[in-house]
């Protein structure tokens, strides 16, 4: 029985990788800063405590591991908060880094890092540069090693696409949407993603590759509103509200307590993020992602 560490095993996407590959019959352990908050999600795993900003544990932690699936995120994600550490370059960049050497320190076989389409460390976009250089540190690390970039993943659990959700069900008429709605993507159902992750981590036939995983539909921002208001069964006008707008609030919000929102995170969330699966659907014949409607339907009630 394989042993798997899961490095963001609490958060959306490792949740699903942790409950796909206990499915799968694979031992696994959940990376975690705080062990005994994660024993309380009621994860088919062990946790084991370590933190990707404090790297000296990580080795052990890694213990007895046979593979590894990279998929740390900051809280409060995207919106950054530099005085507490939490930043693309010091997560996704410095934080993968020490996951890969550690893991090479540990013995671990192999490596699964959960990037993002787009990704590219000669990029002015910090979550591009932070993921790009990631990605490098990965294979740069002399293991086996799968790179995966989704474009953006939806599910039940998620903050993104349930928030569109619930804009439609609490504002009656109109739909407030950032921009001009013409951001293009291929939203991907997390548990299509897990498939692919989990079946990427225990065979082989990702190994060496770097994967693009998005659905089946190119739709833009405003057709994953339309969509979701056709799931709902409800009719809203689309109401466009200008970036630059959006930013100075966003300005105003970034220096406020918490991490609320910030003009990075309102280029994050209404950037493109097109993934081209050729290759994933050719490697692993088994990955057909869900269309957005179908995904939605699934577990969006018209209530």
């Amino acid at each position: 029985m394989p042993r798997v560490l899961v490095a963001g095993g609490t958060g959306f996407l490792g949740r699903a990788f942790v409950r796909g590959l206990h499915r799968r019959g694979a031992q696994v352990a959940v990376l975690t800063r705080n062990p005994a908050r994660a024993a309380r999600l009621g994860l088919p795993a062990e946790c084991v405590e370590g933190d990707v900003r404090r790297p000296g544990g990580l080795a052990s932690a890694m213990h007895a591991v046979d593979a590894a699936i990279l998929s740390v995120q900051f809280p409060g994600y995207p919106v950054e908060a530099p005085a507490l550490g939490r930043t693309f370059m010091e997560v996704d960049a410095r934080g993968t880094a020490a996951l890969a050497e550690a893991a090479v320190e540990a013995g671990v076989r192999k490596l699964v890092y959960l990037s993002g389409v787009g990704a590219d460390p000669g990029s002015a976009r910090a979550w591009y540069r932070a993921k790009g250089l990631a990605e490098a540190s990965v294979r740069d690390s002399g293991l086996d090693h799968v790179i995966i970039r989704p474009s953006w993943v939806y599910g039940p659990e998620d903050r993104s696409l349930n928030r569109f959700v619930a804009l439609i069900r609490g504002i009656p008429f109109v739909f407030p949407q950032l921009g001009d709605g013409a951001g293009r993507i291929t939203p991907i159902h997390v548990d299509d993603l897990a498939d692919l992750v989990c079946g990427a981590t225990l065979g082989s036939a990702g190994d060496g590759l770097t994967l693009e995983a998005g659905g089946p539909d190119v739709v833009s921002l405003d057709d994953v509103v339309r969509t979701a208001m056709a799931v709902l069964g409800r009719r809203r006008m689309i109401l466009h509200i200008p970036v630059g707008l959006v930013k100075l609030a966003a300005a105003c919000a970034a220096l406020l307590p918490g991490q609320i929102l910030s003009p990075d995170a309102v280029d994050f969330v209404t950037q493109d993020g097109v993934a081209d699966s050729d290759l994933a659907r050719r490697r692993c014949p088994a990955f057909r992602p869900r269309a957005l409607a179908t995904g939605l339907a699934e577990y969006v009630s018209r209530a």
